[in-house]
């Protein structure tokens, strides 16, 4: 458990946790702004509470992982589609890892907005395509360019857009192989493991309190 009280100074008040290793006080400054940092970016509200190794520590682990997961899946396997058909559940733990993921939210949107094409006609992070949607000229030219599994062939003409006609994440995984699920795996790890981090942030180190801990948690403050 996390050893976490306040300590009045003056008319301020502060929030400390007991390191389980040294039983030292640890400053959490404003938790909740320390767990909002390290959502947003691995490690940065450690860092923000001066933590800076621990907090360095996370941001390479927690990062690299993420990053680590995208290339073995060939940058396909971080991505937000709600349909019914194709829910991407894998992206509720992906989220976790922070900003990193956020793209794929704006890609979603606009994809299946109004838009009918991904941010910049990009194909980073965007969901697959589905048979029978619809996209904008642009970005079905862009993909029939780009991307391997994909040409002229696969869209039907209906102006002023083109309807898909195949299953771009059944492409994908006839490609990609196992390489996708691998990817997937990696990606899910780094924002579940985040998750940690964050609960670090907020409430301070995990450890397992001794006597002294609880005597010092119990006593009242001055």
């Amino acid at each position: 458990m996390a050893l976490a009280r306040d300590i009045k100074q003056g008319t301020a008040r502060r929030v400390v946790a007991v390191s389980p290793d040294d039983g030292s006080a640890i400053d959490l400054r404003n938790p909740a702004v320390a767990a909002l940092l390290s959502w947003a970016v691995p490690g940065l509200g450690q860092i923000y509470q001066g933590r800076v190794f621990k907090g360095r520590l996370f941001m390479g682990a927690i990062l690299g992982t993420f990053l680590a997961g995208l290339w073995l899946g060939g940058g396909k396997v971080v991505y937000a589609s709600w349909k019914p058909g194709d829910t991407r559940w894998p992206f509720v733990c992906q989220a976790g890892a922070g900003l990193v993921a956020v793209p794929a939210l704006v890609q979603s949107f606009q994809l299946h907005g109004v838009a009918r094409q991904p941010l910049f006609a990009s194909p980073f992070m965007a969901p697959p395509l589905v048979s029978g949607q619809y996209v904008s000229r642009g970005y079905a030219e862009r993909l029939a360019a780009s991307d391997p599994d994909i040409d002229d062939e696969d869209f039907f003409d209906r102006p002023p857009l083109k309807q898909f006609r195949g299953e771009q994440v059944s492409l994908w995984h006839r490609r990609l192989g196992r390489w996708f699920d691998i990817g997937t795996l990696y990606t899910m790890l780094a924002g579940m493991l985040n998750v940690l981090v964050i609960y670090d942030a907020f409430a301070g180190p995990l450890g397992t309190p001794t006597d002294e801990d609880r005597k010092t948690r119990s006593a009242p403050s001055s």
